[in-house]
């Protein structure tokens, strides 16, 4: 249990610090002084310090809640672990942790204050969120730990949410001893408990404070029902006398002192109703406690009220010191917008209202959002996982196992009420906090039954065993539905973010919330199409809507309308339909994935005249009406300049032909592979030369394409937003019509986040390698650009007017 507790520590401690901006940056450095702290403790208290006895004994006391925890933390990790590439999960499904990343970036830093930060996506999604009270504690030990290991947290992420995973495995090995005597029964029981597939599904989704509250309750519970334990069987290791109130206050209080605050710091007032539930039940608890304690031991029922009084009242001031100030810190209690806390109406990111049937623990499919697809066989499990959970009520009553008991009904109730009175988006989140508990319940019943002395409760117990079959089939499907993120590709914004820190402001035309919320956020960054603080108009009125891709020259370039100009840095992702950009921009810095732009400080809009862009979608250029150049030219007037990016076209493949079950789209082009097989069709070289070749979309397969026979590259698992396309290879090709072929595989069953609905592919372009010219003429030779395939034209007057 030390690992849970200094958990709820370094979040707790962490939590207050944080509350005052000047203290903020001081939390690692408190923290760890506590843990050094601890550790000398420890090491001088005495004949019960882990010091003065074996620490570590090969044995199944040790080995089975170890091995316990490290196959949860496996089950929480396996999709990126099988991946290869340290990333996290939930990319393009849902940008809620680029939001956790950015709460990560600020909270040892400035607390809960927004004051001095620049205009950016960054800046708005901390202000946006903090100003409404949104609680910090989930962040605060991914933060502390990113400090001490100089890693961006973006690649700790994942391993965090496992070890919270993992942590609850040893708070519930605990709770389960009174009923589970055998130390590997008890450490298969909790393997399976800490995995629901409703937890799983939110962990994989980003889920961070699901996890977290998971964790923080059982270990609130625990630390509660154990006051009861200690007040009638601890006594003075050196007396043989029962404790004195001061020692049973300083052993038995800090657990759920700890644990509450970091609750409320992870929920903020949210977490009331756990904390309510919890507390609630360990006072029915320590009333029973007291009616027993008066029966059998004659003591006077004032003693003992006053006893368990004073830890009561001791554990709730001390939740209220450290953890309340995280909730005010904001000066916020409430979002002042609740609707989406309390709406009917509101979804967020899911399909449907969740069926409270999935608070049972397994739900066989690969998103949660979804109905499973047989629906007997999810009854039947439910149903299965209803019986355990009933026989491990009676199980735990039988053993007097409170905290066993304590842990499933304080969380239990804290779910049920946040049900009851969210909305769908809460009552999802709801679910998933208490799950575990419920699941931990089942398995204790049905622990129960195997080691029954009569054949047909063994019998029952085996039959029963469905349920953490279900689970883990669950999480299996879970497994292949994942959504990983490309590291590389994001790895590229970390470094750019690095390389550039101060140079800002900087422009993405890419939906992309983790470069401009997270890794450029040194950058003053803003999406056009995500949060932002600046208009960043279209040329069309049209608004840029959030998940899409603008070209650079569909966009308004007028800083004094808050264009593109605005931007001294652009950070374009590389792609076909890429424009180069405006003349003022130079290139600095180019990746496999991003090039970075950089206008001169000194650049005066007003020299510009126009901006004419030419070509759309995936073919960027075009030959213009001579009529449009020699208007470009006397719009100069004399003495002005005509400057174009004269750049080779691009070619569209047209695969005409693929198998029935594949799903066309003509408007964009792609296809829908809906199972394995080959798509055919040609492409037309408009000259011969070097190309790179590129294929629109995104992918769970393996996709490989051929020109004219020869192999053009290929991708596996690999996730874009709106607009992008993947990067296969480069290739010399020959002037003429070439076939093409595009496959697709779906791959193994081992392999992770293959399955899923697939994902549009296409078009299949290729693109000239040649970088496109910058032609500057005299405003009198601006006919000299006539027949030549542009990107842009722009008309720049004359220096001396």
């Amino acid at each position: 249990m030390l690992l849970p507790v200094g958990f709820a520590a370094l979040t707790a401690i962490g939590g207050l610090t944080t509350c005052f901006p000047a203290l903020a940056e001081t939390t690692t450095a408190v923290v760890a002084a506590l843990a050094v702290a601890g550790y000398v403790g420890a090491f001088i208290s005495g004949p019960r310090g882990p010091f003065r006895r074996p620490v570590l004994r090969l044995s199944s006391a040790v080995l089975g809640p170890a091995l316990a925890a490290i196959g949860v933390y496996l089950v929480f990790m396996a999709p990126v672990i099988a991946s290869g590439e340290a990333t996290f999960l939930g990319y393009v499904k849902l940008d809620d942790t680029s939001t956790w990343l950015a709460f990560t970036d600020h909270v040892l830093t400035h607390g809960h204050s927004v004051a001095g930060i620049a205009p950016s996506s960054y800046e708005a999604t901390v202000q946006i969120n903090l100003s409404a009270g949104y609680p910090l504690g989930a962040f605060i030990p991914l933060a502390v730990g990113h400090q001490l290991t100089a890693t961006d947290p973006a690649w700790l992420f994942q391993p965090y949410m496992a070890l919270m995973a993992a942590l609850i495995v040893l708070v519930f090995y605990e709770v389960a001893r009174p009923v589970v005597r055998s130390d590997r029964g008890r450490a298969l029981v909790v393997f399976i408990a800490a995995q629901p597939a409703l937890l799983v599904g939110y962990a994989y989704w980003g889920g961070i404070k699901e996890v977290g509250t998971a964790l923080l309750a059982a270990l609130l519970a625990a630390g509660v029902a154990a006051l009861i334990r200690d007040g009638r069987e601890e006594r003075d290791p050196d007396t043989q006398e029962p404790e004195s109130l001061g020692r049973y206050l300083r052993r038995a209080a800090p657990v759920p002192v700890l644990a509450g605050a970091a609750l409320i710091g992870v929920m903020g007032a949210g977490g009331a109703p756990w904390v309510a539930g919890i507390l609630g039940g360990g006072v029915v608890l320590i009333g029973f406690a007291i009616r027993k304690e008066t029966r059998e031991s004659h003591l006077p029922v004032r003693a003992l009220v006053a006893r368990y009084g004073a830890v009561c009242l001791i554990i709730l001031a001390g939740i209220a010191v450290i953890g309340l100030p995280t909730v005010f810190a904001s000066g916020q209690l409430f979002s002042p917008n609740q609707g989406p806390l309390t709406s009917g109406e509101e979804m967020g990111n899911l399909i449907r209202p969740l069926a409270l049937a999935q608070y049972a623990g397994p739900w066989p499919v690969g998103d949660f959002r979804l109905e499973p697809d047989s629906g007997l066989l999810t009854v039947i499990l439910v149903a299965a996982a209803l019986i355990a959970a009933v026989v491990g009520i009676a199980a735990g009553i039988r053993a007097k196992a409170w905290a066993l008991l304590l842990v499933a009904g304080g969380t239990g109730f804290g779910s049920l009420l946040v049900w009851v009175v969210g909305s769908p988006w809460v009552q999802g989140k709801a679910l998933a906090t208490g799950t575990a508990s419920f699941l931990l319940l089942a398995m204790v019943g049905i622990a129960a039954l195997l080691a029954g002395r009569t054949g047909w409760l063994r019998s029952a117990g085996a039959v029963l065993l469905i349920v953490p079959v279900g689970v883990l089939a669950s999480n299996a499907l879970a497994y292949h539905e994942s959504w990983l993120a490309p590291r590389a590709q994001l790895a590229e914004l970390e470094r750019i973010g690095e390389d550039f820190a101060g140079q800002g402001p900087a422009l993405m035309t890419e939906y992309q919330a983790y470069g401009v919320r997270h890794f450029l956020r040194r950058l003053d960054a803003e999406g056009a199409s995500e949060l932002r603080r600046r208009a960043i108009p279209r040329l069309d009125g049209a608004d840029n809507a959030k998940g899409a891709w603008s070209d650079t020259d569909e966009l308004v370039l007028d800083p004094a309308q808050e264009g593109l100009f605005t931007y001294r840095n652009l950070i374009l992702r590389r792609g076909p339909g890429q424009s180069r950009p405006p003349s003022p921009y130079e290139r600095v810095w180019q990746g496999r994935y991003y090039d970075v732009w950089q206008r001169p400080t000194a650049f005066d809009p007003a020299t510009l005249i126009s901006h004419v862009p030419f070509g759309s979608g995936a073919q960027p250029v075009e030959i213009p009406p001579c009529r449009v150049i020699r208007e470009a030219g006397e719009e100069a007037g004399p003495g002005g300049r005509v400057i174009a990016a004269v750049r080779a076209p691009n070619a569209i493949a047209d695969l005409a032909e693929f198998p029935s079950d594949w799903v066309p789209d003509p408007e964009g082009g792609t296809l829908t592979p809906m199972s394995d097989g080959l798509a055919t069709g040609s492409i037309l070289v408009p000259a011969s030369g070097r190309f790179r070749v590129w294929v629109g979309g995104s992918t769970r397969g393996r996709i490989e394409v051929l020109i004219g026979g020869v192999p053009a590259g290929s991708a596996r698992n690999v996730l874009n937003n709106n607009g992008q396309f993947i990067e296969l290879d480069e290739m010399d090709l020959a002037r003429g019509r070439l076939p093409v072929t595009l496959t697709y595989e779906r791959g193994s069953a081992l392999r992770p986040a293959n399955g899923s609905y697939p994902f549009g592919l296409g078009p299949v372009v290729i693109e000239p390698v040649a970088e496109p010219e910058v032609v500057e003429v005299a405003s009198t030779r601006a006919e000299r650009l006539c027949g030549k395939f542009l990107d842009w034209i722009a008309v720049l007057r004359s220096p001396q007017t």
